[in-house]
């Protein structure tokens, strides 16, 4: 996949999965093992927040001798270009109030967490880009802030969302902007 940087990244087809965030809480790198659930082991991870995240990209780049990490949002949006969904109409057109602009109008994707491979696939073969599990970014909701500053970065799926970054379960609360993502994810990309 090309960026808009001109650069080839490798895709992750599929969020990093139960049965693999197991592997790494069983070899005592991951902190805390996967919710015990009646989910396959091919559904996504769910319930990890960005600290959690970073242990298993650390994990998962010892294993493979890759330069794993996850997309940054412009990344994200250019896997996610061919599933481009209609933007709302603002409720509010005063700039002031552009924060709030599209609350409660964003498409939210419910139910049970599903099964890798449930929902579209790119022409790229990317899939599950519009399902239910939101994806964290490696990009800052402030452009300005450094990552040692950061307290919350873009979570990608049905829309966007600033997740603070100690948010595993989105239902909790701590959403900075928009609709709450219905569940927090992630899958990984390596620089070619």
């Amino acid at each position: 996949m090309a960026s808009d940087a001109g650069r080839t990244i490798y895709v992750s087809v599929y969020e990093v999965t139960i049965d693999s965030w197991r592997k790494c809480y069983q070899e005592k790198a991951c902190a805390h093992a996967p919710p015990v659930s009646a989910l396959r082991k091919s559904a996504p991870v769910t319930g990890v927040n960005w600290f959690d995240v970073q242990d298993y990209i650390a994990w998962a780049k010892s294993r493979s001798g890759l330069k794993l990490r996850l997309p940054t949002l412009a990344e994200w949006r250019e896997l996610d270009r061919s599933l481009a969904k209609p933007k709302p109409e603002p409720l509010f057109k005063d700039p002031r109030l552009a924060w709030a602009a599209n609350y409660g109008q964003e498409d939210t994707p419910g139910g049970p967490v599903r099964a890798i491979g449930s929902f579209s696939t790119t022409p790229d073969g990317i899939s599950d880009l519009d399902g239910n599990v939101w994806e964290w970014t490696s990009t800052c909701y402030k452009s300005e802030l450094n990552d040692k500053d950061c307290p919350a970065y873009v979570a990608s799926g049905a829309h966007e969302a600033a997740m603070s970054v100690f948010v595993g379960n989105p239902a909790s609360g701590g959403c900075a902007t928009g609709t709450p993502p219905t569940y927090l994810g992630f899958r990984l990309v390596a620089d070619r």
